[in-house]
């Protein structure tokens, strides 16, 4: 778990610091203050030898598409001459954890702009021009021993070179993730019922989740006389399925949730984080969350009240001015006080 995380030169980001990390970390603040790319840098930074983290998040966003004017957009101002450097303080032992991402230059043309998923559209670029990111490990136990990767085109194909075995985390984003592949993982280690359970708080009729091979949809079972695929039960349903699979997929681990209201009501949104607090505790996971709901905070703030959350949860606001960032902890008090107010948290 960790105690602090800092950003520097990701995307809009200059230099982010968010210190006092707790077991669950909720993100607020306007539009284009930095939350997303924060969640991001933390996920590239917990499987950071895998160099195709960074092209699978564009692909999450809904941009499949690499070519040479995608790379410098990772970086701030896409001044790829300062690397992206990502680092985090683990709150047990204080060891550092660092992430420095570079541009690959490569002396060769391409002609082509490569789809991540198989499409291509025309695109060219000329000698010498960046052509992929250069990825470097290490942490403050062994700072000499680093681990290196890349991601690039190659012919017309995305490449990764290096080491890709570091990951324990997920990413839960907007669009559900392929629940075929988290719930099989969820059936192989018995837990079904406990996924089960936490959908009975939203609908009492779901008695069951079965993974049919054909035609390889995930099925609740309701009480009516046929099965009904789960995509078709609601966005509310889809939501709390996809975190709840990806917390007991990921334990031990690290679990991100952008824009974690997306589909739910206030009293879902209250269920859903009693159950992220408990599992969160109970299976060892680090969770960060982004919200623009005033709902989604009231939800939290109720529940890190709990008694028995108390010190679980904390909320930051991160600011922007210009190009200053800064991240604001808001105490269960503050926070308290700020909701009865109706003071402007987000």
């Amino acid at each position: 778990m960790f105690k602090c995380v800092r950003v520097k030169n990701f995307r809009a980001i200059t230099d982010l610091r968010v210190d006092g990390l707790s077991r669950v970390n909720l993100f607020v603040g306007h539009n284009a203050c930095g939350k997303t790319t924060l969640l991001e840098g933390v996920f590239f930074l917990i499987g950071a030898t895998n160099p195709k983290l960074p092209v699978n998040v564009n692909t999450f966003r809904g941009f499949p598409y690499i070519s040479p004017a995608v790379w410098p957009t990772y970086f701030h101002n896409m001044d790829v001459s300062i690397p992206i450097d990502i680092c985090a303080e683990d709150a047990k032992t204080g060891e550092e954890q660092r992430l420095l991402i570079r541009p690959r230059y490569e002396h060769l043309r391409v002609d082509r702009m490569v789809s991540t998923v198989g499409g291509v559209a025309s695109s060219s670029k000329d000698d010498g021009a960046v052509n992929g990111l250069e990825l470097e490990y290490a942490t403050s136990e062994n700072p000499s021993d680093k681990e290196q990767s890349s991601v690039f085109v190659r012919d017309e194909k995305l490449v990764d070179e290096g080491t890709k075995t570091r990951l324990s985390g997920t990413f839960v984003i907007p669009l559900p993730p392929d629940l075929r592949v988290h719930f099989s993982e969820v059936q192989r280690k018995k837990r079904v019922h406990e996924v089960v359970s936490l959908l009975k708080e939203v609908e009492p009729a779901i008695e069951d989740l079965r993974l049919l091979d054909s035609p390889g949809l995930l099925y609740a079972d309701s009480g009516a006389t046929e099965l009904i695929p789960v995509n078709l039960m609601g966005g509310g349903i889809m939501k709390l399925l996809s975190t709840a699979l990806a917390m007991l997929n990921t334990q031990d681990g690290f679990v991100l949730m952008d824009e974690i209201e997306n589909g739910l009501g206030y009293s879902s949104q209250r269920k859903l984080w009693q159950a992220i607090f408990s599992w969160a505790q109970r299976l060892n996971i680090q969770v960060f969350a982004s919200t623009h709901s005033m709902e989604c905070i009231k939800a939290f703030s109720d529940c890190a009240e709990a008694e028995l959350f108390g010190g679980e949860g904390k909320l930051f606001r991160i600011e922007r001015k210009e190009d200053k960032f800064r991240a604001v902890e808001y105490t269960r008090e503050l926070l308290a006080e700020s909701l009865d107010s109706n003071w402007e948290v987000r």
